[in-house]
């Protein structure tokens, strides 16, 4: 999806998940160089393109954050939406592409001939999440605390652990021990928005009940996230049913999509 200045039920998701990912909280995945970052308004159709997170940093650069259930085959989507808002902003474009699940592998260059399109894929599959919070509760014995700490635990559901039941026993163990409000709610922030996507429905509503108990932003993030969540899934079929050519009322019966908001979407497609 692509943020617009303010866009209704996500403004504090985006603000949560900016403050996560700040500080070279993402060093915890092995990206580094992403010290601050500040959201930042795109005029780019929504409708047209799909993308997940964009901030601006200190540089004038433009990171890209993409968080993917499946392969992507290709990088022509990226690519396209890379090459869109370049345009835009006349800045260079970092894109991270985070695969979930059991995703082990994905391309991260395509040659198109007259340029070579890259991105950094991480693969939290490939990711020892028992150890990265194995590190998490050492720093907590000695009460040092640091910004990768936010993503160790918030994702550590989401990375390769021997027992998922036991670990999402340990987060929800370690989460009250972080030492400052404003972490806690981040760390819970990052499980709710995309740290328990390895989870199953049951343990999902287990997680969400627990953390509601304790952190009070824990029920907004989470709809937040679910309403979003429904609405891209909308929007991504009503586009390619639209680019096949598919009639608006069909379309919009198929997906609960206004009328206006279908034939916008038609307009930009053709």
């Amino acid at each position: 999806m692509v943020w617009y200045a303010s866009m209704p039920g996500q403004d504090s998701l985006l603000k949560a998940l900016t403050r996560t990912l700040s500080g070279g909280a993402l060093e915890a995945l092995g990206v580094r160089g992403v010290e601050k970052l500040e959201p930042f308004t795109t005029e780019l159709p929504a409708s047209t393109l799909r993308m997940d997170r964009a901030w601006r940093m200190p540089n004038g650069d433009v990171f890209h954050l993409e968080f993917q259930d499946r392969r992507e085959r290709t990088l022509h989507r990226f690519l396209e939406y890379d090459a869109r808002l370049a345009n835009q902003v006349k800045a260079k474009i970092r894109t991270v592409v985070l695969y979930h699940a059991h995703v082990g592998s994905a391309p991260h260059e395509l040659d198109i001939g007259t340029a070579v399109y890259r991105v950094e894929n991480v693969f939290l599959s490939a990711l020892d999440g028992d150890g990265a919070l194995d590190e998490v509760e050492a720093h907590l014995r000695v009460g040092r605390w640091e910004p990768a700490d936010r993503l160790r635990l918030g994702l550590a559901l989401s990375m390769r652990v021997e027992d998922r039941h036991q670990a999402m026993a340990r987060v929800l163990n370690l989460l009250p021990r972080v030492p400052d409000d404003e972490e806690r709610e981040l760390v819970a922030s990052a499980v709710l928005a995309f740290g328990d996507r390895a989870l199953s429905d049951e343990d999902r509503r287990k997680l969400r009940k627990e953390l509601k108990k304790v952190f009070r932003m824990a029920e907004e993030l989470y709809e937040d996230g679910r309403h979003d969540g429904k609405q891209e899934a909308a929007e991504d079929i009503a586009h390619r049913l639209l680019v096949e050519g598919v009639p608006v009322e069909i379309v919009e019966k198929a997906t609960g999509l206004s009328r206006e908001k279908l034939e916008k979407m038609r307009s930009e497609v053709h």
